[in-house]
């Protein structure tokens, strides 16, 4: 006899009652699939400041990072301007660890379609178009 098993058999198949992992361990149980990231991008006009009625970029986004959450804000400044190419420069980037408090600023440039932000400094990204609600974190070289 060889030791083919019968594909026909109960004990063959997989249960498929959870989420599939890609060990193929169908029978242990499963962790949920937990979200690190995500991003959001809005417009809006302010009704006071220096912008008051100019149409200003937000992108708000969030990280967890070493078991504690970093809130990020990119806003577009009077500084902002739109290049030739989509692209705004001088957005001003807050970010906030939520837990300590501690709070941190840079420039970075975002696309105007996309609200993408790019911090140079930080290599770092927010993309609110990156699928299952948004990315914020190091660049992905691909």
């Amino acid at each position: 006899m060889s030791n083919y098993k019968n594909q026909n058999t109960d004990s063959y198949r997989p249960n498929y009652s959870g989420n599939n992992n890609s060990r193929g361990n169908y029978n242990s149980p499963q962790r949920p699939i937990v979200k690190h990231s995500g991003a959001k991008h809005t417009k809006y006009f302010p009704k006071t400041g220096p912008n008051a009625g100019v149409e200003q970029h937000l992108t708000s986004g969030w990280r967890l990072s070493k078991g504690e959450l970093i809130s990020i804000r990119c806003v577009t400044t009077s500084k902002s301007k739109l290049g030739d190419k989509g692209w705004f420069g001088s957005v001003a980037v807050t970010m906030t660890n939520t837990k300590t408090g501690a709070n941190s600023f840079h420039w970075g440039t975002m696309e105007e379609k996309s609200g993408k932000v790019v911090i140079d400094s930080m290599a770092m990204v927010i993309n609110p178009k990156a699928k299952n609600g948004g990315y914020s974190g190091t660049f992905l070289n691909k």
